[in-house]
């Protein structure tokens, strides 16, 4: 976090009184806060998913707050739920600003606005259906019936369709999913609401997938109309603990029923009716014959193949088929906390991999041109996926930048293209081909006085065309003095700061206050000699430590910047690694475009 003279002077006054410091806990809390969105951005990724070649994406709608879930209307209106109670519309591409509708809601937890399906009949008459959390008590979830007016909703018009049974304390799986089946009926998810028996009971209708008709009453070919009684008869399939999300196959009307798992593992299950899915019995593969197992099942450990809890489906069966033919009849299935979209072929029940880089994917949507949309909850933003037709010409997504460097230093240009693959790249200097130079980047090892002012670019093609990027200008400079790290006076301590709650050494090795993912400490150390040429960044400035035993450690920069009103002094924020030794003095260096900083000492707790 780049601190101003005005903190470093309060720094000075803080800790000459440490009575203050569960205030000063809770100030740094906020600033850790600031730190973990403006310095590292290790909050949540900001940049676009990771795709297959051949797709790109778009991002639709953002500055959603908290959203839940996603449904098409028939007219081709997205419709996004908000945790918080507003349902909004997004139409031709864009998100209007006035909500369809509002409701109160209890947004504790996981409960809130959960849940959207529109009407078979909607062209006739309009009836849209929610499912939330009652903002009164008792607190339970509900599903109601609102009539659209256009873009609003009909003022008042809110009719009570189901009301589920009362809440405990718990405000955790909640379900909330619904879709209409090709017989006309709304089939709902609903949550074991943390109370594991309520799964394996037809007393309830938590941790179930229910069937009723469109006016909230009981079809009478449900499985267990015979054997439940009351609103329970609505019970269509159990043992599930949270079945966040499922969806139906369009033609052949298969649904498939995404349950979180609680230690082991993630499922999708085969939804059929009067199936009981084992909660809390068993959870994955069981050869038990009293329980369907999934049909997919994956471990609860964040990584490639594995996560933490199954958010979104959805069956790629559009009306116009965009992805090419190996994609129709898949089922793209997303995880909340690894970030990933992946594949699973229904034919033989095996995965593959689709989309990485997702913040918190919640729910997935296929739409009637063929495109998928997924719902990053991580950046309240709803994103298009798409398949172009294959006859794209390469278009420039990012130019080379300027460079300036010193004399003997390296230089790096990169250019980004988008197109039918496969791309080429063909460098010049001063438009004249570069022999050899036949990737997105291009580098000269060593820059020298003669290099100065030469103009760079990049020609990218392909079958369809080519193109030619902005030029970017080499200033070459003379060498500067090399990087020197301020020391207290007449020692070789650093002078150093933890950049998190701004404490001096003895630094710890994880600070409890840092709110970024890796809750790793960060110090902040001051230079002289450090300039950064334009179009660079803190990647050019590089950190390391050495132990006593000359164990040497890389330390990770993560922030490179002249402290305000100081140009003279430039603040270099790294991150310790787990394994520096603990209780110990450890001697820092910076290195600055190959040129080596003196060391410091700073004292690890």
């Amino acid at each position: 976090m780049p601190i101003t003279p005005q903190v470093l002077d309060e720094l000075l006054k803080e800790y000459k009184t440490p009575d203050d410091m569960l205030g000063h806990c809770i100030y740094r809390f906020i600033l850790s806060t600031i730190a973990c969105l403006l310095v590292s951005g290790a909050c949540f990724p900001i940049d676009g998913a990771t795709l297959p070649n051949g797709f790109i994406e778009t991002q639709v709608a953002g500055g959603l707050d908290s959203p839940t879930a996603m449904a098409f209307a028939p007219d081709g209106r997205l419709f996004v739920c908000l945790q918080g109670g507003q349902l909004r519309v997004i139409k031709n591409g864009v998100l209007l600003p006035t909500p369809f509708l509002m409701v109160s809601t209890d947004s504790s937890g996981e409960r809130g606005l959960l849940g959207i399906a529109f009407d078979p009949d909607f062209y006739t008459n309009n009836y849209v259906y929610v499912y939330y959390t009652t903002g009164v008590s008792p607190k339970r979830n509900r599903i109601s019936r609102f009539v659209a007016n256009g873009d609003l909703a009909v003022m008042d018009s809110e009719v009570v369709v189901l009301e589920l049974d009362n809440l405990s304390g718990a405000t955790n799986h909640n379900g909330g999913a619904m879709h209409f089946g090709q017989d006309g009926k709304l089939y709902i998810a609903v949550g074991e609401n943390a109370n594991a028996s309520n799964s394996q009971t037809l007393s309830n209708l938590l941790g179930k997938i229910l069937r009723i008709n469109r006016d909230g009453s009981v079809p009478s070919d449900n499985p267990f109309f015979n054997t439940a009684s009351g609103v329970n008869r609505a019970i269509w399939a159990f043992g599930l603990r949270n079945p966040f999300t499922f969806a139906f196959q369009p033609v052949t009307g298969r649904m498939f029923i995404n349950d979180v798992g609680q230690s082991t593992w993630e499922e999708i299950n085969d939804g059929i009716a009067g199936s009981n899915y084992g909660w809390p019995t068993t959870e994955g593969p069981t050869t038990n014959p009293n329980f369907r197992g999934p049909i997919y099942a994956y471990g609860r450990s964040p990584s490639a193949t594995g996560g933490c809890a199954i958010t979104g489906g959805a069956f790629y069966n559009p009306l116009t088929t965009q992805f090419p033919s190996s994609y129709v009849g898949q089922y793209f299935f997303a995880d909340f906390c690894s970030g990933w979209i992946r594949l699973l072929d229904p034919s033989n029940n095996t995965a593959s991999g689709f989309a990485t880089g997702i913040a918190n994917p919640v729910d997935l949507q296929v739409a009637a041109d063929g495109s998928l949309y997924y719902l990053a909850r991580g950046v309240g933003a709803v994103y298009k996926v798409q398949y172009p037709a294959n006859q794209l010409p390469p278009s420039i997504s990012m130019h080379p930048l300027d460079q300036a460097v010193a004399e003997g230093q390296t230089a790096t240009f990169n250019v980004s293209a988008t197109g039918s693959t496969p791309l080429t790249y063909q460098w010049q200097s001063n438009g004249v081909n570069i022999n050899s130079a036949n990737t997105s980047s291009y580098t000269i090892s060593t820059a020298t006085l003669a290099d100065h002012g030469a103009r760079f670019r990049c020609v990218v093609s392909n079958a369809f065309g080519s193109v030619s990027s902005s030029e970017a200008t080499l200033t070459v400079t003379v060498a500067l003095p090399a990087p020197m790290l301020l020391t207290e006076e007449n020692t070789e301590r650093a002078i150093a700061l933890d950049s998190v709650i701004m404490m001096r050494d003895p630094f710890p090795l994880v600070t409890i206050l840092n709110l970024s993912f890796d809750q790793r400490t960060r110090v902040m150390l001051f230079a002289i000699n450090v300039e950064l040429m334009p179009g660079e960044n803190s990647s050019v400035v590089t950190a390391q430590a050495e132990d006593s035993q000359h164990r040497v450690y890389q330390l990770p920069v993560e922030f490179v910047g002249k402290v305000p009103d100081f140009n003279w002094l430039t603040q270099v924020i790294v991150k310790l690694p787990d394994d520096l030794p603990h209780n110990e003095d450890v001697r820092v260096s910076l290195n600055l475009r190959g040129v080596t900083s003196n060391q410091a000492l700073i004292k690890i707790k």
